[in-house]
């Protein structure tokens, strides 16, 4: 069963790895796009976790 605990831990394994991707993707590359809304998701989800754990 996953948890709001593992999603915003394995979310944080994702972010650092999506932002080398992103910096590495050339400037309005589709890769850079979808790489970078993959990103802010990771992001959200963390946020959303730490929101509900309070």
């Amino acid at each position: 069963m996953i948890t709001f605990h593992a999603l915003g831990y394995y979310s944080l394994y994702g972010i650092p790895a999506g932002l080398i991707v992103c910096g590495l993707a050339p400037a309005g590359s589709t890769v850079r796009r979808i790489t970078a809304r993959i990103t802010l998701a990771a992001l959200l989800l963390v946020a959303a976790t730490v929101a509900l754990s309070y």
